[in-house]
């Protein structure tokens, strides 16, 4: 294929857009296909897209199967595509709801819980005259705003959803489509591209379906990212389809008619079988495509233009098929309060029916209408259902997210659901990605260990001389000659540094007849492991560079992020990767100034290096590059002998060594084989070398033994390094020809993977060892403090990564995921000490270290063995798998959870998206198991990437990060931020507060209602059992809103503890798990309280009756307000000027309705007779409750009130009269733990 001009703007500018006949294939000029026109699809009749509509909308309501999805076949013969509706449509649809369903979902949405439902079915009744009890308006208002409220959000919530994914459907791209002059390029929105078009695409350009690559601009494939895929922020190398990529222009590639098979699509994104055939071709001649041939959808070019064929679209994308379907999410909090709705419900039956018997015994007569009368009392007692309780938890829902979403010490944290801040207060596992959330995905070179007689450690930055040292050593000893000693000839030059160079010249260089050492402390042998070490480090990779032609920057790309660590060490030390590609690589030295004089003619052939018999007395520099003189470029010898010649002073000239090696086979890193290798043959010498890499526990086997590597690499796992053993030995041309002709014809086979693992063993053997190196991956800010936190406030952190075991372990322990006293399993657990953990009953040979989890039985294996693992070393146990044996262990569900919620933390690696999401809904369904509470402890995800989304919406709270790998997770997570440790915040401090506030508030207006229900319901039965109420109107209304709604909404600013003891003392977020905050127990407590103080205030109320009815209203009501006043104030843990103002404002306002309303004794509120009475009644009220909460606190919460005192007294704020009262007894100091463990309410 012609590609010398396709990156020449101004010739590509010129290109035609219909290229019918043009010798091109790719435009990359921006222009045409800005210009091009825009395609619009066939319209289909009205009939079949209503049919479509309806099909979609029953499979999305789970009414209907989706549509088979099948293996296809597709040929490429000029502008064919898919007929519409053969498969699944290109359009990105997050919507929950459409013109025509939004009004019948939401309705269901805000009525299928029994708390709005109750109130639905009490505002409907007041439309029956019988059933009336009251004015209409304080029964259908209320219940109208909460839900016109609830229908805002949602439809405001879906627009923006529909907006988003209208701007990604409409995105542009050009393919080739069939028009009326032929095939023709045309702009086709996303949502229009079908199965069999081909597409270009450009640079920096997201694929928007699963393609096939068929051809691309550059020599050796295209780069793509799949960050949003699969996490990996590394490009991974395409291949073109090769006779497709070979033609000259795109007429000749149509007249191809490439036939192209693709499997049935499914979820796996690192799979894929298909096969691409010309026209006539059979079978056996088809070209097998596997992976390095695809384009996912959502990822991103990186480099090239290229052309591609579309296979999959719509749901049937592997990101699709990985991807989970947002649901509105509740949260607990709302899940426990609607059964505590219920429960209040059957107290409303049973007193309105206790009632109903009274009426009919007192009457002494048979009730015809009782049901009746049963209804009529269930609206009188309606208020023990307040329906301001969803009002008030909706309001505190937004003040938590807005203190939030302000935060300082959280800044970037964006609240994309309101409805879940008291969900944060009860995380009990945090699953957390790896990849950009726990680190910066940044590899840093720390540290080589080398030694053929004893090791020896070098330090990145630690030892600049040794830095120094080893740049002399490469220019010298290596340069010249090659490899050293150990696999080749030693060079027998003299180091000359560059200060030396820049005084001589060329004839200055002598030979010598023996080494000379850099250093009186280094000595010959350990300058030589060094430059093996780092040879193999600048040669045993699949790192290339990649060169930005816009801004003429190099970067390196690769499989994994530590091998362009090393590689980028390599070149800070003078060894740089030039060049690369499938067939050989070029490394060059840095480049080297000499100052050349006129004693010397230089002689250079015709790449630019230099003949020996020119240069000087030594030869030193025979093979060198002269990249440049004086300054300039190079124009020949003769030029610069010329100017050295007229330049006394001699001439600046810049020398590099460059080094070729051919590329002769390379095995890739497997999770099976735990290592990679590559054969190459050095471009000067000829000599061949078998280069390695991989794990200690399998390098170790190949390797010649060693006194040393297992202690060293145990010790380089403990400082939290990623481990790579090297290993090398020069293979004899017989011995290679031999194994080449044998994997030749290995390929070819049924089993060409398995065939050449059996045959990689005849020449991986008996390697020298040539080093260890270790690798860090920098840790995202705080993340082992944030861990440590997380995990002594009862949260289990679980790592699903889709990195390999290896480096998911090290991460695990420079982390501190895994307890400094903790061990790991099963990588810890070999040798004699762990031999019992293997034994079975039977005689069967059972799982053991090392071995894959390849069938269910070694999964039970695994899982005993573990159990045995924990109780040897307690709990403090991470259990590491993979992706592959968690398939079959989440078959054993039950023993799995259990297994695993014994774990410290759980790391599973080579984990796919779907995985991630599947883990998480498991532990979600087996959690209450595990507490053995009926209140399950919630599960919180967090990522950063596209390939973490599933499992975001699958956790009870989604956290996301806004990252490098793009804002997928973001976007779709509940709370949004840009650090992971911003997670401990938001949790253990604003969580924790959501919930204990919430959890109070509720209860306290759940006793509001309840204390004016038992008055109704003592009113009732003193005068004579009937349905007639004492309070309407607006005290209905001002009772739940302006004379004591502030004070109670006030609790979302109260705080039990301040921000310094919550972090001091992580133990008080674990106690939430005990949900003693809102449970049964005090659910009861309240409605004893309710109880009692409702008695109190109508009861004396009668003993002072006065015969004038209205007084009592007066005095009872005014009781009541006061009442609430009051135990919300010794509610309160801190008094805060917001709340007393509230107090003040509520009491002002009950005040002046003494004068504004007619249904109160004015008057008789100037007279003496009022205060006493209500005062009377009000102390009698309260001052019992607030005893018994003194007494609670002096004799069951010494230890708590002790430390909240303390965090008061720290804080600087004032406590509550509650916290004022006498001091408890004073008793020896506990300990931290016995302080934390006191029982609390």
């Amino acid at each position: 294929m012609v590609r010398e001009d396709f990156c020449d703007e101004e010739a590509n500018a010129a290109l035609p857009l219909r290229p019918r006949g043009s010798s091109h294939m790719f435009d990359t000029h921006d222009g045409p296909d800005d210009a091009a026109p825009t395609y619009h699809p066939p319209m289909a009749p009205i009939c079949k897209t209503l049919a479509t509509y309806v099909r979609g909308l029953l499979v999305k309501c789970k009414l209907a199967a989706p549509p088979p999805t099948a293996e296809r076949t597709i040929v490429i013969s000029g502008g064919s595509h898919a007929r519409p509706g053969e498969y699944s449509v290109n359009m990105v649809r997050n919507q929950k709801y459409s013109i025509f369903t939004f009004l019948p979902l939401s309705l269901y949405e805000q009525f299928k819980y029994f708390f709005n439902l109750y109130f639905l079915v009490v505002a409907i009744s007041q439309f029956y005259p019988p059933l009336q009890v009251g004015f209409l308006f304080t029964y259908v208002a209320p219940l109208a705003f909460v839900v016109m409220v609830a229908l805002a959000k949602e439809a405001y919530d879906d627009v923006q959803r529909f907006f988003r994914d209208r701007e990604a459907n409409g995105e542009k791209y050009v393919a080739l489509v069939g028009g009326e002059n032929g095939d023709e390029w045309a702009r086709v929105e996303s949502k229009d591209i079908t199965v069999g078009m081909v597409l270009r695409l450009k640079p920096d350009q997201r694929v928007p379906a699963d393609c096939v690559l068929l051809a691309t601009t550059e020599k050796d494939g295209s780069f793509v990212r799949t960050d949003q895929l699969d996490g990996e922020t590394d490009w991974k190398l395409r291949l073109p389809v090769p006779f497709a990529n070979d033609a000259k222009d795109i007429a000749s590639l149509l007249a191809l008619e490439t036939e192209i098979y693709a499997e049935a699509p499914h979820q796996k994104i690192y799979e894929f079988v298909g096969s691409a055939k010309k026209k006539g071709q059979g079978a056996e001649d088809a070209v097998p495509l596997s992976l390095e041939n695809t384009l996912w959808a959502d990822c991103v070019l990186a480099t090239g233009h290229v052309l591609v064929c579309v296979i999959y679209t719509g749901t049937e994308t592997r990101a699709s098929l990985n991807s989970k379907s947002a649901a509105s999410k509740v949260g607990q909090l709302d899940t426990e309060v609607n059964f505590l709705a219920k429960l209040l419900f059957v107290i409303t039956v049973v007193l309105a029916g206790f009632l109903v018997i009274c009426q009919s015994v007192y009457t002494a007569q048979y009730i015809e209408e009782w049901y009746i009368s049963l209804f009529r009392f269930v609206l009188l007692f309606s208020s023990i259902i307040p329906i301001s309780l969803r009002v008030n938890l909706d309001m505190g829902k937004t003040v938590y997210s807005y203190f939030i979403g302000t935060d300082a010490q959280l800044e970037g944290t964006i609240v994309r659901n309101s409805n879940l801040p008291e969900e944060l207060g009860r995380i009990g596992y945090l699953f957390s990605d790896k990849t950009g959330t726990l680190t910066k995905n940044e590899m840093v070179f720390k540290k080589l260990i080398t030694g053929s007689q004893g090791p020896t450690g070098w330090l990145a930055g630690d030892e600049p001389e040794m830095k120094d040292m080893l740049k002399q050593a490469f220019h010298q000893k290596w340069f010249a000659h090659g490899l050293s000693s150990r696999l080749a000839a030693t060079s027998r030059y003299r180091s000359l540094d560059r200060g030396a160079l820049d005084d001589g010249d060329f004839a200055e260089c002598e030979r010598e007849d023996s080494a000379v050492d850099f250093t009186e402390a280094a000595s010959r042998n350990q300058i030589n492991d060094l430059i093996t070490a780092f040879t193999a480090l600048a040669v045993t990779h699949s790192v290339t560079p990649v060169v930005d032609i816009a801004t003429d920057t190099k970067t390196y790309q690769a499989s994994s992020p530590d091998e362009v660590a090393l590689v980028t060490f390599a070149e800070t030390l003078g060894l740089i990767l030039d060049y690369r590609d499938r067939r050989s690589m070029s490394l060059k030295s840095k480049p080297l100034a000499v100052r050349l004089t006129g004693k010397v003619s230089l002689k250079l052939d015709d790449h630019g290096h230099l003949i020996e018999s020119a240069v000087g007395k030594s030869g030193l520099y025979t093979g060198w590059h002269l990249t440049e003189v004086a300054g300039g470029p190079v124009l020949g010898a003769d030029a610069v002998n010329d100017l050295m010649s007229k330049s006394p002073e001699g001439v600046m000239v810049t020398v590099e060594k460059r080094l070729g090696f051919d590329i002769l086979c390379e095995f890739p890193f497997t999770s099976e084989s735990k290592r990679m290798g590559i054969v190459v043959r050095q471009a000067d010498s000829g000599a061949i070398y078998l280069m390695m890499k991989g794990a200690d526990t399998k390098m170790q086997e190949i390797v010649q033994d060693s006194p040393w590597l297992a202690e060293e690499c145990t010790n380089l796992a403990r400082e939290g390094y990623r481990t790579l053993v090297f290993g090398a030995k020069r293979l004899e041309a017989q011995e290679w020809e031999l194994f080449e002709a044998q994997r030749k014809k290995a390929l070819r086979s049924r089993d060409p993977k398995g065939e050449i693992d059996k045959l990689r063993v005849t020449i991986e053997h008996n390697l020298e060892l040539v080093g260890v190196t270790g690798v860090e991956d920098l840790l995202q800010d705080d993340v082992c403090k944030t861990l440590e936190h997380l995990r002594n406030a009862g949260i289990k952190v679980w790592m699903l990564t889709g990195d390999k075991v290896e480096t998911a372990t090290c991460i695990a322990r420079s982390t501190r995921l895994v307890a400094r006293d903790g061990g790991v399993f099963p990588s810890d657990c070999e040798g004699p000490r762990y031999e019992s953990l293997w034994e079975r009953e039977d005689e069967r040979e059972g799982w053991r270290p090392g071995q894959a989890v390849t069938t269910e039985e070694q999964a039970r294996d695994f899982l005993e063995s573990f159990t045995r693992f924990v109780d040897l070393l307690g709990e403090s146990v991470t259990m590491v798998i993979d992706g592959q044996s968690l398939e079959l262990l989440m078959r054993l569900e039950e023993e799995f959870v259990e297994s695993a919620g014994a774990a410290a933390s759980v790391v599973v690696a080579r984990c796919s998206p779907t995985q991630k999401a599947e883990v998480v809904e498991i532990m979600k369904k087996h959690t209450a198991k595990l507490t053995g509470h009926r209140a399950n402890l919630r599960m919180a995800a967090i990522g950063d990437g596209g390939n973490d989304v599933s499992m975001i919406l699958a956790a009870h709270v989604g956290l996301g990060i806004v990252g490098k790998e793009g804002r997928h997770a973001s976007l779709a997570a509940d709370y949004s931020f840009i650090k992971f440790s911003h997670c401990l915040r938001l949790i253990t401090w604003h969580g924790r507060n959501a919930y204990k506030r919430s959890a109070r508030l509720s209860q306290f207006v759940i006793h509001r209602g309840l204390i004016i229900s038992f008055i109704q319901a003592i009113f009732s039965a003193i005068f004579y059992f009937m349905s007639v109420p004492i309070y309407t109107g607006w005290l209905l209304v001002g009772y739940s809103t302006g004379y004591t709604m502030l004070p109670v909404f006030a609790i979302v600013l109260d705080e039990d503890f301040s921000e310094q003891y919550v972090n001091m003392f992580p133990e008080l977020y674990k106690e939430l798990h005990k949900s003693r905050s809102l449970n049964t127990r005090t659910f009861l407590q309240w409605v004893f309280k309710a109880l009692y103080q409702g008695s109190v205030i109508m009861l004396l109320s009668i003993v002072l009756f006065e015969a004038y009815f209205l007084r009592i209203v007066t005095i009872t009501f005014t009781a009541l307000i006061l009442t609430e006043l009051i135990i919300v104030w010794f509610e309160m843990h801190k008094i805060s000027w917001p709340f007393v103002v509230s107090e003040l404002v509520s009491f002002i306002l009950y005040a002046a309705s003494f004068v504004a309303l007619d249904v109160l004794d004015a008057d008789y509120l100037r007279s003496p007779d009022f205060w006493w009475k209500t005062g009377t009644i009000t102390a009698v009220s309260c001052a019992p409750v607030i005893f018994a909460k003194w007494l609670e606190r002096r004799w069951f919460e010494a230890s708590y009130s002790e430390l909240r005192e303390a965090s008061m007294q720290a804080q600087g704020g004032d406590s509550s009269p509650a916290m004022q009262l006498p001091a408890p007894r004073k008793r020896q100091r506990q300990s931290t733990n016995d302080l934390i463990a006191a029982p609390l309410l």
